[in-house]
């Protein structure tokens, strides 16, 4: 498995990326994915999220992740997860998680997202989440 990870801002210490990329590798294997794959996970603040997140996807406001698959010239590319770190510490702070764990689920919020699930409409929802809450206890599981 290949996975890159960017932190734009340094806002993490070698073992949190080494946490992440543990997550990452854990959650693919769990879904089958090939393990010649290659994932890239970019952290960055809510003002360059929010950029992008109007640029792609017409929403003018911040994010807390977004996932671009790819499909095509590049082989084993599963494509790229990107995090706000602002919003995740928001969102950690707001459900009483640590931040690492917060992140963890929207990595894998992240990679379902590239695995082609989606939450658009409500019934889809519910099979987003229950796969991701499947994907948490596995993870933490192996702990």
């Amino acid at each position: 498995m290949g996975i890159d990870i960017i932190d734009e801002n340094n806002y993490f210490s070698k073992n949190d990326i080494k946490y992440f990329k543990s997550v990452l590798t854990k959650s693919v294997k769990y879904l089958n994915v090939d393990k010649n794959s290659e994932i890239y996970l970019t952290f960055m603040d809510d003002m360059k999220i929010r950029l992008l997140n109007k640029e792609f996807r017409g929403i003018d406001r911040a994010t807390d992740v977004l996932s671009f698959p790819q499909a095509g010239p590049v082989p084993n590319l599963l494509g790229d997860i990107i995090i706000s770190f602002d919003s995740a510490r928001r969102h950690s702070l707001k459900y009483g998680k640590g931040l690492n764990e917060e992140i963890a689920t929207l990595i894998i919020h992240g990679i379902l997202h590239l695995m082609g699930y989606d939450h658009k409409k409500k019934k889809d929802g519910v099979i987003m989440r229950q796969k991701e809450e499947e994907l948490l206890n596995q993870i933490k599981t192996q702990y």
